[in-house]
């Protein structure tokens, strides 16, 4: 079997998945197009994969080639390769970690008429239909358009799946955490790294829509900034290691007795320091979870980076995990963001970047972080167990291998019978 791959470019979350997937897929070839940081965690994880091309799937041209040799598509998160493939008549599998977060004004059903417009007419009014959608309906409307489709468990992910499925759309199905179950299982089993730090934090891929290394990048300069401060005020943290997709090239910095690592680790490495690390921080990041839910370790969430954060911490209130996170929100009402995901990024962007600037709500910010790092690490080892077990409560589900197992016997295109 000859699939053709790619992933939606926001942060690791979707790449990663990408690459947890592929063993799952035995003897068959993966080919895989993409761009910015998917195409970077691709690069670093070409084990995984066949072929790798540089290629932006919103471009009928950068993927034509691929869906004429494939006999199947495999795509997370990716809409527009989701549309492509319809059109090409090529079955579609469709992944998912965010299914309760996609923001839409239209009902289920209009949607599923979409989509039936999107398969069935011509050319140009199925992409006219496609491109007057918002990007969060067009991941929908994936689900709608997909052969199968799978969404990874999260607080109102199963409503959205019975909506889903009144509209027409039985083949989408609730899956358990989508992530690397082979790397995680190798990580529990391995010896510690050489060197385990005292404090990892996992500030993910970082760039999506909106924010970027170079420039829209106040949170990492906040969190630098933090880190350094941290280093100097406590010598028992020896080694710090700040992990991220913006550290391509790594840093090593000391601060009296401590040493700062800021570097961007394969996923395997990064999983065998998060087993055997002390203290893990990381923003709310929902794949970020599930590993560390099975890794049984309990993070210290740190505040948001962009809106999807704000959204996950919301559904995490009320558990022990979200009533310890750092959060912007707590240091006042100017942090209460636009409920959009561009609008309320763009939002954290610029309060982030105000205290970064001003040296007096930053130093209140420094304080607050501080307060919930200290509250963090007197936690006792029951009660980071149960935070953990309460976590994976909200996480589990039927194991993906399971559901892909016969999936080939499942392939005919939704909206067909032969």
């Amino acid at each position: 079997m000859r699939i053709f791959s790619s992933a939606q470019a926001c942060g690791f979350g979707p790449i990663s998945k990408l690459t947890a997937i592929s063993p799952l897929f035995a003897d068959a070839t993966i080919d895989f197009t993409g761009r910015e940081v998917a195409l970077d965690f691709a690069r670093r994880h070409e084990h995984r994969f066949t072929r790798i091309t540089e290629g932006d799937t919103q471009r009928h041209e950068d993927v034509a080639a691929g869906l004429a040799e494939a006999d199947v598509v495999v795509s997370v998160m990716d809409a527009e390769l989701v549309f492509w493939a319809v059109r090409a008549d090529v079955p579609v599998l469709f992944f998912d970690s965010l299914l309760s977060f996609w923001l839409t004004e239209r009902g289920f059903e209009e949607l599923a008429a979409r989509a039936q417009l999107v398969r069935w007419s011509d050319d140009e009014t199925a992409r006219f239909v496609f491109d007057t959608l918002t990007p969060h309906e067009r991941i929908l409307l994936a689900h709608l358009l997909a052969t199968r489709s799978y969404a990874q468990n999260f607080p109102g992910v199963a409503e959205r799946i019975a909506a889903l499925t009144e509209a027409g759309a039985s083949h989408v199905e609730l899956c358990g955490p989508i992530v690397d179950r082979g790397s995680l299982e190798a990580a529990l089993s391995a010896p510690p790294p050489e060197r385990v730090p005292d404090l990892l934090i996992n500030l993910g891929g970082f760039q999506n829509f909106f924010l970027d290394y170079e420039s829209h990048n106040a949170y990492l300069d906040l969190l630098s900034r933090w880190v350094t401060e941290l280093a100097a005020a406590q010598p028992g943290l020896r080694r710090i290691m700040v992990c991220g997709g913006a550290f391509r090239e790594p840093v090593t910095e000391t601060r009296g007795d401590v040493e700062i690592e800021y570097t961007m680790l394969p996923h395997e490495d990064f999983l065998r320091h998060l087993a055997h690390a002390p203290l893990y921080a990381v923003p709310p990041s929902l794949t970020s979870l599930h590993e560390a839910v099975i890794l049984r370790k309990l993070p210290l969430l740190l505040p948001e980076q962009h809106y999807g954060h704000v959204t996950n911490l919301r559904a995490l209130r009320g558990t022990a995990i979200g009533d310890n996170a750092a959060s912007l929100v707590d240091l006042g009402t100017r942090f209460e963001v636009p409920e959009d995901d561009l609008e309320g990024t763009r939002a954290l962007d610029r309060l982030t970047r105000e205290l970064v600037s001003d040296e007096a709500a930053y130093r209140s910010f420094a304080d607050y972080l501080n307060e919930r790092l200290a509250g963090y690490r007197r936690l006792t080892a029951s009660e980071r167990a149960a935070a953990v077990d309460e976590l994976g409560g909200l996480l589990g589900g039927p194991a993906l291998a399971d559901l892909l197992a016969h999936v080939g016997d499942r392939l005919t295109p939704a909206g067909r019978t032969s």
